[in-house]
């Protein structure tokens, strides 16, 4: 039985293709919200976007349009509650995820949905994409990763120096709520990936797994991408042969290589 006869099936190629994007964006945004302290901000918009998907389902409009819709305003709502109220960043995202979930959940009742379509949202199911589904993940990867770019050292500065930023003339505020809107992106594109109450994992252990390593924030930002996309295809690898579901196994994957390097690196340090 060879390894590569799972590229014999369109489904399996596509979930490649549609996971290797979803393994470069993912970090790349993760990076700023870890550093940001922010790493739990994916949990909470993805309880959110199920809101927003439930609702669509309730309403007949496009699920995953809708799931943007919410998971945005969710962002903008996280973000003016830290700002502005006297709530810290956790408490804001525990508010919106316990509410997210439940309203979720009263939604997708009321759409008299199955469990298999509501477990499908919830935990991903790559084996189903199709070539339109990689090219709206593509299309929206494009528009964070291309954001991104433009603004990568206003984004840096505010990352490390919030203050002194502030003291620049950058405006802070205006870049935080940046950085969680295209953070609501990402984890609506990765509904079919790895699903959304397991994308906030894929955000956050590639990038654990780097800052154990690296000196520098481009090379953690390099270490990351690599172990997102080695994550994902040992996650797709993995789940084809175990007959496992792929999103969860994905997130197995990337737990794993946490543990591994952090293991490796407690060796190091013995043996110095």
């Amino acid at each position: 039985m060879s390894m590569f006869e799972i590229f014999e099936f369109e489904f399996m190629r596509l979930a490649f293709v549609g996971g290797t994007i979803i393994g470069v964006l993912a970090p790349t945004i993760g990076i700023f919200l870890v550093l940001r302290r922010y790493g739990l901000i994916g949990d909470g918009l993805g309880h959110i976007a199920f809101g927003g998907v439930a609702f669509g389902q309730l309403v007949k409009v496009d699920p995953i349009v809708m799931a943007i819709a919410y998971s945005v305003a969710a962002a903008l709502g996280i973000e003016q509650l830290r700002v502005r109220g006297r709530l810290g960043g956790d408490v804001a995202i525990a508010i919106f995820l316990s509410s997210g979930l439940a309203l979720g959940l009263v939604l997708a009742r009321l759409a008299r949905r199955s469990t298999d379509q509501l477990w499908n949202y919830l935990f991903g199911s790559v084996i189903m994409l199709q070539p339109r589904d990689i090219l709206q993940l593509a299309l929206i990867a494009a528009l964070v990763l291309g954001v991104l770019f433009v603004v990568r050292r206003e984004l840096f500065f505010v990352t490390f120096d919030e203050e002194t930023a502030r003291a620049s003339g950058i405006r802070v505020g205006a870049y935080n709520i940046l950085l969680v809107m295209l953070a609501a992106l990402t984890v609506v594109s990765a509904i079919q990936i790895v699903g959304l109450l397991l994308i906030s994992a894929l955000l956050v252990l590639p990038v654990a797994a780097a800052l154990q390593l690296a000196r520098s924030f481009r090379q953690a930002l390099s270490l990351a991408v690599g172990s997102s996309l080695l994550s994902v295809y040992g996650g797709l690898i993995g789940s084809y042969y175990l007959d496992t579901q792929p999103g969860p196994t994905i997130v197995l994957a990337a737990l794993v290589l946490f543990v591994l390097v952090n293991l490796g690196r407690s060796a190091r340090f013995r043996v110095a």
